[in-house]
């Protein structure tokens, strides 16, 4: 465990530069829908005619900074009724477990890496398999490649993006395009997620060129916020 963990944070070190930054407590895009840092990283909460869906659930188990936000919103936990998890890292869906009615989609095999019964193979996702993992929800269900999901009145395409992990999956709704780990803000722009926190970067890289296909112009990821004009910085990183 010691030498593995040497290795992760040695390549922490080389990939510093290319790590997303950290974004804001808080991030407002528009009156439907809010960002929420949750101390590790961001869940989006889509308010929606009847309730909220979420795009990640973030990395607190007990929801803290989440459940607040919702409450602020008229909201509690069982007005969830979708959660769009974009890949099995535990920092991305920690808190899913908190709302009873959520409906929980997940790219094809993340299901597997939510369950511990994937094994990860990138440096930081070997150091991170052998902590404490949180409660997965009991009903967990697969999305399709451009299947599009009805959302309380909200449509939302799901687009998989392999690479990050095998399964990772982006979420289009309206003009913004949820990211999760696949395509962050670096201290360099738009980039994918450093090699040492995927699974196989290249992969990642190749499949970003489908999202030039995408009518998306922003960008909300799941560390540093929301990008504007993003599809033109992805032109840029993909020239």
């Amino acid at each position: 465990m010691f030498v593995l963990g040497g290795v992760a944070l040695l390549g922490l070190a080389v990939a510093w530069p290319s790590l997303p930054k950290a974004g804001a407590s808080r991030v407002e895009v528009g009156e439907a829908l809010t960002g929420v840092n949750t101390g590790q990283s961001y869940a989006w909460v889509l308010k929606t005619q009847y309730g909220a869906a979420l795009v990640d659930a973030g990395g607190d188990v007990e929801g803290k900074a989440l459940l607040k936000e919702l409450s602020v919103l008229g909201l509690s936990p069982e007005d969830v009724h979708s959660i769009l998890i974009t890949h099995g890292h535990m920092d991305h869906w920690a808190a899913a477990h908190l709302f009873p009615n959520a409906r929980v989609w997940v790219g094809p095999g993340e299901a597997a890496i939510l369950r511990g019964q994937f094994p990860l193979t990138s440096p930081v996702g070997r150091l991170t398999s052998l902590l404490p993992r949180p409660p997965v929800p009991p009903h967990v269900e697969s999305v399709r490649d451009g299947e599009e999901l009805e959302l309380d009145g909200e449509k939302v395409l799901a687009i998989h993006v392999p690479g990050h992990t095998p399964g990772s999956t982006m979420y289009l709704w309206r003009d913004v395009l949820f990211t999760g780990d696949s395509l962050v803000r670096s201290n360099s722009g738009l980039a994918p997620a450093p090699f040492v926190l995927s699974e196989s970067r290249s992969q990642n890289v190749s499949s970003l060129h489908k999202l030039l296909e995408v009518p998306f112009t922003r960008t909300a990821d799941g560390h540093s916020g929301v990008t504007d004009n993003a599809r033109e910085e992805l032109r840029g990183l993909l020239r």
